[in-house]
């Protein structure tokens, strides 16, 4: 390896975060300490002369040399988009290694190095949700059919029965929600209709005019979250329910909800919008702590669906002797 192959070699290590020591550059490389304090040096010299806005530094308390640079971005705003990342398990292990890549890029040396010890183990033990396709070739190429307004054709295998069904939509909104990624599409129906993005098998744009030409009203992206941060199946509903449990914890998970009655056992009557099965999922999972006021439709399907629950639980079943208990 000559001088320049050495020289970009180093210069590699050294902006993935490596610290380098000297000497063990010299055993490494075959060379003396002297030559590999010129080739440290000749790096140093191109950084002053660039435009690169790194610095070769000399660590005296470790004897090794890294590059530092001023931050484009804060350390501590791209360890909180990571640890969010990782946090959602929405990616494959394959991309998010690779997204957590170009966020460190933007990194020093030094900073890169604690971001990844902070990262370890939670990578070491990350397990992604979902099917495990690749899903970030999908959000741009939806986000393009967006931009563009192009109608698609499609294959979309549905997560309970398991049947593939086809269809046409015009894709019109992205968004990130409870671990996945999801699709609004405008359909035939007149509707918008939610989709995963992870679940469609089969996507090819068509020309389907009369999709683009019925599709006059803009979807109010904002609203439309706010209201599928719970399953989107049924009607839009408002509901009131009184809340036993902490406050906020409602108020965080329904972001229209608010309080609009305490009670003297610091119970809360609480205020929410959202899509009715959603909302009903929601409140059957805070058991006794949540009672619902109004409407009474959602009342009777709660009461429904509890009876239903506890019928799971009063079936009599034969023990060893086969004497029905």
């Amino acid at each position: 390896m000559n001088s320049n192959e050495r020289i970009i070699d180093l210069f590699i290590r050294l902006m993935r975060g490596q610290a380098l020591s000297v000497a063990a550059l010299a055993t490494k490389y075959h060379v003396t300490s002297r030559t590999m304090q010129r080739d440290l040096a000749s790096i140093r010299d191109l950084l002053a002369a660039s435009e690169l806005n790194y610095t070769l530094v000399y660590q005296r308390q470790t004897k090794k040399y890294i590059l530092t640079s001023p931050s484009q971005v804060q350390y501590s705003s791209v360890l909180a988009l990571l640890k969010i990342l990782v946090g959602t398990r929405a990616l494959n292990k394959v991309e998010v290694k690779a997204l957590i890549t170009q966020q460190l890029a933007l990194l020093s040396g030094s900073e890169q190095a604690a971001a990844k010890k902070l990262l370890t183990n939670s990578l070491t033990k990350y397990v992604p949700v979902g099917t495990g396709v690749a899903l970030l070739p999908r959000l741009k190429q939806f986000a393009n059919w967006i931009e563009a307004r192009t109608p698609i054709k499609f294959g979309y295998r549905n997560s309970l029965a398991g049947q593939l069904k086809m269809g046409q939509g015009l894709p019109v909104s992205l968004y990130f929600a409870e671990f996945y990624f999801y699709v609004v599409l405008y359909t035939e129906t007149d509707d918008n209709v939610i989709y995963r993005l992870d679940r469609f098998e089969t996507v090819v744009p068509v020309k389907n005019k009369a999709l683009q030409q019925r599709y006059d009203r803009k979807l109010d992206e904002g609203d439309f979250l706010a209201k599928t941060v719970l399953l989107s199946g049924g009607h839009e509903v408002t509901y009131t329910f009184r809340y036993w449990s902490a406050p906020q914890t409602a108020l965080d998970r329904l972001p229209q909800s608010k309080i609009i009655k305490h009670w003297p056992d610091h119970s809360v009557t609480i205020k929410a919008n959202s899509f009715e099965q959603g909302a009903l999922m929601w409140l059957l999972g805070q058991g006794s702590q949540a009672q619902v006021l109004s409407p009474q439709r959602l009342v009777s399907a709660l009461q429904q669906e509890l009876a239903k629950t506890l019928q799971y639980y009063q079936v009599k079943v034969e023990n060893q002797e086969g004497i029905k208990e």
